[in-house]
């Protein structure tokens, strides 16, 4: 039988364990230092950069950033039971959207489960090179109202896991031409929970908006990538995101900026 054969009549844990050494084997993350903090990172597809974050310096954020925790603050009281359940569910958010069953959609439900699988492959060596701080670690006046993870702030994993479910549910959800930028500036049903997702991290006192932004460039074209090569296509988008000069809070408008190279 072909090797589609073969995949569909293996086991749950089999199967992950072959997607997530097909991808990994295609993307890759670069650094200049393994011995220091990196100033810049790079994720790389087939060897070539498609993204590119600079950081931002703690100082920069506290300066810029750090004022954004006591606006969002105020939201506390709505989003409390959101921001519980996504600390560990996120998909359920995008099932709002369109028809997601382990039985009736189980590759759609895989495949997704899948990006997550690789977003946290890239986002958490990204984290730990450039080490940035939490907001907790700049003021003990956030007092976040969750437990903030233990690890560096930029780039929000859960903004570039959100964002790459978005994008590739866009491919699967909607019968329409493949345009993230474009569906991302129309404010899609996938985006909007996306970034009320990431927005509910800063709510939560746990991410800066910058770690956002950072995150959704980095998951929008991360997914994007996949999909334009699963559709059989050869070229595929490469981005840059400056937060070490972006002050700004997160939108999708900013983001739509970002996406589109107008971004500082």
């Amino acid at each position: 039988r072909d090797s589609w054969a073969a995949l569909k009549a293996m086991e749950t844990g089999p199967r992950r364990a072959v997607l997530d050494q097909a991808l990994t084997g295609m993307f890759g993350v670069s650094l200049d230092t393994s011995t220091d903090t990196n100033d810049e990172g790079r994720v790389t597809l087939g060897g070539e950069t498609i993204v590119t974050l600079k950081k931002p310096t703690n100082a920069f954020l506290a300066e810029h950033q750090l004022g954004f925790l006591r606006t969002y603050a105020d939201l506390r009281g709505d989003r409390l039971s959101e921001i519980v359940m996504q600390t560990g569910d996120i998909q359920s958010f995008f099932a709002l959207v369109g028809y997601m069953a382990p039985d009736a959609t189980k590759w759609t439900l895989a495949l997704n489960q899948a990006i997550y699988r690789l977003c946290t492959m890239i986002e958490q060596p990204l984290k730990h090179a450039f080490d940035v701080a939490r907001p907790i670690a700049m003021t003990a006046k956030v007092q976040p109202i969750i437990q903030t993870p233990g690890h560096g702030s930029w780039p929000s994993g859960h903004a570039t896991e959100s964002f790459a479910s978005a994008t590739l549910l866009t491919r699967l959800f909607y019968n329409r031409a493949f345009d993230p930028v474009q569906q991302i500036a129309d404010g899609n049903e996938l985006y909007r929970h996306a970034e009320r997702i990431a927005m509910n991290r800063t709510v939560a006192g746990v991410h800066f908006p910058t770690d956002s932004m950072a995150g959704a460039v980095l998951g929008v074209t991360l997914a994007e990538a996949l999909v334009r090569l699963l559709d059989g296509e050869t070229e595929v988008k490469a981005r840059t995101f400056h937060g070490d000069a972006y002050a700004g809070d997160f939108t999708l408008k900013a983001l739509t900026d970002a996406l589109a190279g107008n971004t500082i």
